[in-house]
């Protein structure tokens, strides 16, 4: 069970994004707090997986909170479309609770969000964030991206399910276009 981190920093340190990705069994999970745009920050949280077996077929359930403990919408498809250059998603209103083993690995991922920012209510220093905070890390256990000064991952972090940071279903600003290019 490794779990993949990206960490985004601005110029003076301050924190944009951070992503948390962990594979269990034939299912990902990816937790990420980040910048939204127009000063505002976001959440997502989402469990994903191969559909049909078809390079270009993902789908899974997401929620727009790290800690809702509820799926809002499921992702029946996400498909690459060659004349957009985009991921079409289809999806479905879901407002379903999480099964108590999804809703543990989201607990297990805020713990791990928790190790890099200050977010809503900080236990350690009882204070409340409303706009998330970077903690000071150690970043020599990342490695920095060659062509992005300040932002970081770790070992396990690779580009498997980035494909949804390019669709409608991603509302942060932080996006991977590169892995558009598995499917020209």
């Amino acid at each position: 069970m490794k779990t993949g981190i990206y960490l985004s920093l601005r110029e003076d340190e301050s924190f944009h994004t951070i992503i948390i990705k962990k594979a269990i069994g034939d299912y990902t999970y990816l937790a990420a707090v980040g910048y939204e745009g127009g000063g505002e920050y976001a959440e997502f949280y989402g469990k994903f997986w191969f559909g049909s077996g078809e390079l270009d077929h993902f789908a899974g359930l997401y929620s727009l909170s790290t800690g809702s403990g509820e799926w809002e919408n499921k992702l029946t498809a996400l498909k690459f479309n060659n004349d957009r250059k985009r991921f079409d998603a289809e999806t479905e209103d879901l407002y379903e609770f999480m099964d108590s083993e999804d809703e543990k690995i989201q607990y297990g991922l805020i713990d791990e969000l928790k190790k890099y920012i200050y977010y809503g209510y900080d236990e350690e220093t009882e204070m409340e964030f409303d706009v998330p905070e970077a903690k000071p890390v150690d970043t020599s256990i990342f490695t920095e991206f060659e062509d992005s000064p300040g932002t970081y991952r770790n070992a396990e972090w690779d580009d498997q399910w980035l494909e949804i940071t390019n669709s409608t279903i991603w509302g942060l600003s932080t996006s991977f276009p590169h892995v558009i290019h598995n499917y020209k």
